[in-house]
């Protein structure tokens, strides 16, 4: 049983499809994404003054989805162990701060839109 549970456990860090969207994003735009995020994450918390935790306590969902007819990606961001059901839907979690974030990715503009970091109880 141990064995079960260890095999379907998600790792900090992951980068998950959640199904469910407009679109499949390709493995290309996927990886354009994972490279270019964190630089900007940081920047926009510099600027706005929201302290991030370790980048390396972030697990990622993504999900291809529509914004009238353009193709983006919708990224979900939280710093918390991804609970068991993250690779059938979207993690959503009230306040939490900087720990928990949502952005908007345009594969074909190669740019971040919509940059949102929960707020604080």
């Amino acid at each position: 049983m141990n064995t079960i549970i260890a095999a379907s456990a998600i790792a900090v860090g992951s980068w998950i499809s959640v199904p469910g969207g407009a679109w499949t994003p390709d493995p290309e735009a996927v990886a354009k994404l994972q490279s270019s995020i964190r630089p900007f994450v940081v920047e926009q918390a510099a600027l706005t003054e929201h302290k991030l935790p370790a980048w390396s306590s972030y697990t990622f969902q993504y999900q291809g989805q529509l914004r009238g007819r353009t193709k983006i990606i919708f990224v979900n961001a939280f710093c918390a162990p991804p609970p068991a059901n993250a690779r059938k839907q979207l993690v959503v979690v009230l306040d939490g701060g900087p720990c928990y974030f949502t952005l908007k990715y345009d594969p074909g503009q190669r740019k971040f839109f919509d940059l949102q970091f929960n707020g604080v109880a």
